[in-house]
Parts: C-alpha cells; structure tokens; sequence
C-alpha cells in the first residue's frame, strides 16, 4: 500500500473483545508497508490504547470506526465514535506506553463523536 492507496475502514462493536480486530488490522497494514516486527507491536499496543481509551463507558451498540492510511512516512490511524460527552482522560500507564509506541497521538471531540488520531512512523532505513 502506498500513500495513495484508499484509506481502509473498519467499524466494530464498541466493546473490548472486537478490539483485537483493531489490532490485526493495523498489524496487516503496518506488515505490508515495511515495518519491522518490533514497530508492528508498539503499533499493536498503540491502538489497543487508544481504542479501549475511546471504548471506556459507551452506551450498548455503539461502534468504534477505525480508519488507516498508508503514507509516505508509516501509517495514520483514526478512530472515532459517537457521543457528545466529555473527552476520556487517558490512563497514566496508557500515556506512558502511548509516548513509547507511537509517535503522534490525541483523543478529542469533533462534531458529534469523540475520535482519536495516532501516528506511527515507519523506521528509518524500512520501507
């Protein structure tokens, strides 16, 4: 997949056990892109952060979006779901392993839907 591949989507269950598809998913894009095993794992714990962080106390049926693009410099991943409330604080241990997994991230509102934004860098010297 290169940068100007379409973005792949997935929507799950917003619920803790349809996370590991989030987690695959990325793993799949990552694997095809150049990343090493090592970036593929941060990557891996990376979502499952941010993804139980956006999960945490939504209402039944709800689901979480994920959507993942490919670009020059490794892969962006969204997510989102619906709600108005306040955005989820991130657990201490969750911004620690984020600030060793990821290169990028934040959790905010945007419109009517909490979303999250995660970067991980492809390795220099991959891809």
């Amino acid at each position: 997949m290169s940068s100007d591949d379409s973005p792949v989507r997935l929507v799950i269950p917003a619920r803790t056990r349809f996370l590991r598809l989030a987690r695959l998913t990325a793993a799949g894009i990552a694997g095809d892109n150049g990343f090493g095993l090592e970036a593929i794992e941060d990557l891996r714990v990376a979502v499952d952060e941010m993804c139980a962080t956006l999960i945490e106390g939504v209402a039944d049926g709800a689901e979480l979006e994920l959507v993942y693009r490919a670009t020059d410099e490794g892969l962006l991943i969204e997510g989102s779901r619906p709600g108005t409330d306040a955005v989820p604080e991130l657990h201490p241990v969750a911004r620690e392993l984020l600030a060793m997994t990821a290169d990028d991230y934040s959790v905010h509102p945007e419109g009517d839907a909490v979303s999250f934004r995660l970067v991980k860098r492809r390795p220099v010297g991959t891809g």
